[in-house]
């Protein structure tokens, strides 16, 4: 497997803080890697490093594209800060993710639209194609968000909670296509779904401060538990009910 990225020994945060200390991490293509954790343990930022939004206090991040042409990263965030008033159609959307495509500018406009419309259609967005951004529902508007993402054909696709304000069909469907495009891309997803991204991913992290990376689709509550990484726990009964596992270390963010 060609490698995409490593994180080697890097400690990174926010000013004086530290979030995350010596965490080590790699992808190769065609992996799928679930990223599990609680609030605060440092999802977010670990997604920050890679896209290169931050910088590490220490430590390093080395990219090994296979092609100077090729886009590394397609990148879906959590909650988007679009402005819904703003006059955008959703075709637009989806095209913008092409401008930092180097083939870009040499193409043509009708061949960048074809490319927007089989990925709209891809995400089962395409009849919504001439749309104001204001006329879309939260589920509707992440489908086109996911088709931005998609659009470029990364080498690695990055889903901070994707399930974030979609439909229930389309969570199903969404599970499925990232499956799907794992055959020709690699995937990290964010979420705390733990039970239902067990049934997709490949392998898994496990982020709070450090950084735990579990070699399968499998991992159980006491292995968690080791890595002191607390999840939700649903009890099935009578009474279904949810139990919060306690999660107190010091000088954990």
């Amino acid at each position: 497997m060609n490698k995409i990225l490593d994180v080697v020994k890097v400690t990174a945060g926010y000013s004086s803080d530290i979030v995350l200390k010596d965490i080590n991490f790699e992808v190769v293509d065609n992996d799928f890697i679930g990223v599990i954790g609680p609030n605060g343990g440092g999802k977010t930022t670990l997604l920050k490093l890679l896209l290169g939004q931050i910088k590490p206090f220490q430590g390093q991040i080395n990219f090994y594209p296979s092609s100077k042409d090729e886009t590394l990263f397609g990148y879906l965030s959590q909650v988007s800060d679009i402005d819904r008033e703003f006059p955008i159609k959703v075709i637009d959307i989806a095209l913008s993710g092409l401008m930092s495509n180097r083939g870009f500018w040499g193409e043509s406009r009708k061949e960048n639209r074809k490319k927007a419309f089989e990925i709209l259609t891809i995400t089962g967005v395409d009849h919504l194609y001439n749309r104001s951004v204001k006329e879309l529902s939260g589920g509707q508007l992440q489908r086109v968000f996911l088709s931005r993402a998609l659009i470029s054909q990364p080498r690695l696709l990055i889903l901070d909670e994707p399930n974030t304000f979609v439909d229930n069909k389309f969570e199903k469907e969404l599970y499925e296509l990232l499956k799907e495009l794992n055959k020709r891309m690699a995937i990290i997803m964010v979420s705390h779904d733990v039970g239902t991204i067990t049934s997709y991913v490949k392998t898994i992290a496990c982020v709070n401060r450090n950084l735990h990376y579990h070699r399968s689709n499998k991992i159980t509550t006491e292995q968690l538990a080791a890595y002191d990484c607390p999840i939700q726990v649903i009890t099935h009964g009578k009474i279904p009910h949810t139990v919060l596992l306690d999660h107190c270390k010091e000088g954990s963010v």
